[in-house]
């Protein structure tokens, strides 16, 4: 079930809002709920997924009663896509009998002033949730507009059961990886070569085929390295770049791969937006809508 929003200012003497926080998109009789539905389709905790739910409910009392139009955060905006498509749900039980007014999704067209109007929409909107809730937003269910608007946004759909996604190495990242793998590899090489006489295994009277065995362990070591770094990269990196792991980055990916570089990938996808808004019914009339 989802935990009601934590109460602020806006709840004290606002009808609306109690609505808001006590609405449920679950009828209790899902196996799969809302919640775990949305954890599971952005590599997040059920315990961020949960946050961003509260969040959500946040914003879109922030859309009727801000006065002014609003811009989520990715993960608030994640959640409004799904929330869509309970079709039922979102525009009968949500716009039509809590809300009482529609609130239409709208993302971007493009282009370099669509990317200014949102960036000054989501500080507007940040900067009256502050008003409205008492509370800074938290940071990472509310990132800084650089990091809102920035790579992060470059996400995928892709079936992680068919596909490894690996993130791209900063150059700061590749620059580490590769030393990690020539020095080590550098140092076992010349050692095999300084202690060649006392191995059995080289033709102590060959000096090509002391060469030629050298350089191949050498090779081989560079190669076993690398083979034992890119495993953990499988193993290990992936898990600390999911999206839900900000508290998740966000807790972060459900096939939305990026951190540091951004990520690579192999196998088809289809791709998603991340700009995105609300003016409709989300005007200087809706105040009007917030005691009601």
């Amino acid at each position: 079930m989802q935990r009601p929003v934590t109460t602020g200012p806006a709840s004290e003497s606002s009808p609306l809002w109690r609505r808001i926080r006590e609405f449920s998109i679950d009828h209790g009789d899902e196996q799969l709920t809302f919640a775990a539905r949305l954890a599971r389709e952005n590599g997040w905790s059920q315990v961020f997924a949960n946050r961003a739910i509260q969040e959500y409910k946040r914003f879109i009392y922030l859309a009727v009663c801000s006065g002014h139009s609003v811009t989520p955060s990715d993960e608030v905006d994640q959640v409004w896509h799904l929330h869509l498509t309970y079709t039922r749900s979102y525009w009968h039980d949500w716009c039509r009998d809590t809300l009482g007014k529609e609130i239409h999704h709208g993302p971007t067209k493009g282009g370099r002033s669509e990317g200014e109007k949102f960036d000054q929409w989501y500080r507007r909107t940040k900067d009256s949730y502050r008003e409205h809730f008492g509370e800074d937003p938290p940071s990472d269910l509310w990132p800084a507009p650089d990091v809102r608007f920035g790579p992060d946004t470059q996400c995928r759909r892709i079936n992680t059961n068919r596909n490894w996604v690996l993130p791209k190495p900063t150059f700061m990242t590749g620059l580490r990886t590769g030393a990690g793998v020539a020095l080590p590899a550098v140092a076992g090489g010349g050692l095999w070569l300084m202690l060649a006489d006392e191995n059995p295994f080289v033709e102590k009277n060959d000096s090509f085929s002391l060469a030629t065995d050298g350089w191949i362990l050498f090779v081989g070591f560079v190669l076993v390295v690398f083979a034992l770094k890119t495993i953990g990269l499988l193993v290990f990196g992936g898990k600390k770049r999911r999206r839900g792991g900000r508290g998740g980055k966000s807790g972060g990916s459900s096939g939305c791969a990026s951190d540091g570089g951004g990520g690579f990938f192999f196998g088809g996808d289809s791709s998603c937006g991340s700009d995105s808004g609300c003016s409709s019914g989300c005007g200087a009339g809706c105040g009007g809508g917030c005691g009601s």
